[in-house]
């Protein structure tokens, strides 16, 4: 009898700019079986131990303190009672500043490889904001109102911006360097010992000059507040025409979305002062800004409401919300080492009416020549959006087409890695093996979304090899 449901242990850990934290969850997978395709579904989502909130262990301005990090996350582990060999699952996410350290990139995929079996590293700041919205409750949230809010989660160093659907779909993602740590003081004459660059291109905007040793003095702090807030209210209310401190500030696109924002939800550390919910400072302007933001919102009549998460919202988006299953139909062969992470995606684009061998061949190498990698190098998931057909002939064509385009690849062991909107991949994978000469290992797995742009980490596969693990994240550490 085939298994019907499955529980897993997951993690997510985020290291901010500000704070580090981790959450512990158990997911509850069912098969839905009245689905053709007979899919696990993540149906629960509950979290076993939620982290104490840790400073962020610096050794200088550019550098993350991993022994002192490792140590933090390890007494976690303890305090949980939870064991690195339960976790099946979960994501790391360097967050904010943080992200812009000169060893965040190493940081993070050595604590995701501490962390458990299969952690997946992931840094990014639209990532970010999609994972803080889960996490946050405003996309649940959403979709019980049925009304299009907008989540802003602000940390230490960037505000991430998620517009939500009534329907529970985020729709549209920003990010901005506005947040609670871009200046931090000491003592009762606030002396000024640090501040990020966009604090110093805000401070130069409203012509304050931010000078280290020397006392920061309340009305230059407040001057500089109220223009990050400012900048980050021209975000959130789609402005047109946007400021240059703002224009400055941005770290993506602005937000395209044209329609109507029924609420503004607000998540992150700075939410905790916005929210009433802590007043313990850090030497920093996180107080301050959520003061000018609620003073800002008020002043513009901004429909306010609350999440069920604030500071948490990331790590429990990270642990919650990163993992993905195959639909159950795959093929995966007996001989490929998982996890296997950081598989770049590119999509070859089909034409629509039953491609020949030459389309699907040219396609394919166009996709490696768009990521930048030859085939045969290193591996890479060819996502396929449209559907390639179901008679064995279509399916003939498409193997051949495929395995036409990457030479290279059959005399490597890199496995050819096949991902589908549709319900096909065992198929596909099946008459691969029987139609062309490719000898190496095949990952065909199906039901999953991907974008170009995209990486994924794939997991061995679960419940009698019916399923396999997938997290979609970005990889994007900003310098």
């Amino acid at each position: 009898m085939s298994i019907q449901e499955l529980f897993i242990t997951s993690v997510g850990i985020d290291v901010g700019t500000t704070t580090s934290h981790m959450v512990f969850s158990r997911l509850h997978l069912v098969k839905q079986m009245s689905r053709s395709s007979k899919k696990f579904e993540i149906t629960n989502r509950e979290i076993l131990y939620r982290g104490k909130i840790h400073l962020t262990p610096l050794i200088d301005q550019e550098t993350i303190n991993f022994e002192k990090l490792s140590e933090i996350l390890h007494r976690d582990f303890q305090e949980a009672k939870i064991k690195k060999e339960e976790i099946d699952t979960g994501a790391v996410i360097v967050t904010g500043e943080t992200a812009k350290k000169k060893n965040a990139e190493k940081i993070v995929s050595m604590l995701a490889v501490e962390a458990g079996k299969f952690v997946a590293a992931t840094a990014g700041p639209n990532f970010e904001s999609v994972i803080a919205a889960m996490g946050s409750g405003a996309v649940a949230k959403a979709k019980q109102l049925q009304k299009t809010i907008m989540n802003i989660d602000i940390g230490g160093g960037t505000s991430n911006i998620a517009v939500i659907s009534p329907k529970g779909e985020i729709i549209d993602t920003a990010c901005i360097n506005v947040g609670g740590r871009l200046l931090v003081t000491e003592g009762k004459k606030n002396i000024l010992v640090k501040y990020e660059k966009a604090a110093e291109i805000t401070a130069r905007d409203v012509g304050v000059e931010l000078e280290i040793g020397k006392p920061l003095v309340t009305e230059d702090k407040q001057k500089i507040v109220q223009r990050l807030v400012e900048a980050l209210l021209e975000v959130i209310t789609k402005k047109v025409k946007i400021s240059h401190t703002t224009a400055n500030l941005m770290m993506t696109p602005l937000i395209t979305f044209d329609g109507k924002v029924d609420y503004y939800s607000f998540s992150g550390g700075v939410a905790e002062y916005l929210y009433g919910k802590t007043t313990q400072t850090f030497n920093d302007i996180g107080l301050d800004v959520a003061k000018e933001i609620k003073k800002q919102i008020q002043n513009l009549k901004l429909a306010l409401i609350e999440p069920s998460e604030l500071i948490r919202a990331t790590v429990i988006g990270a642990g919650q919300y990163s993992l993905q299953v195959s639909g159950a139909t795959t093929l995966v062969t007996d001989d490929n080492a998982f996890p296997i992470r950081n598989i770049p995606v590119a999509v070859p684009y089909l034409p629509q009416e039953k491609p020949t061998k030459e389309e699907i061949k040219e396609a394919v190498e166009l996709a490696f020549k768009r990521i930048d990698i030859p085939n045969g190098e290193a591996p890479v998931a060819l996502a396929f959006h449209k559907t390639i057909g179901l008679s064995y002939e279509r399916l003939k064509t498409f193997a051949q087409g495929i395995v036409s385009a990457v030479p290279n690849l059959l005399h490597s062991k890199i496995p050819l890695i096949l991902v589908f909107n549709d319900d096909i991949g065992n198929s596909v994978g099946n008459v691969m093996r029987r139609e062309t000469e490719l000898k190496n290992n095949i990952i065909s797995i199906d039901e999953l979304a991907l974008r170009e742009g995209d990486y994924i980490d794939i997991g061995e596969p679960m419940a009698d090899k019916q399923v396999v693990p997938v997290v979609v994240k970005t990889l994007i550490f900003e310098q």
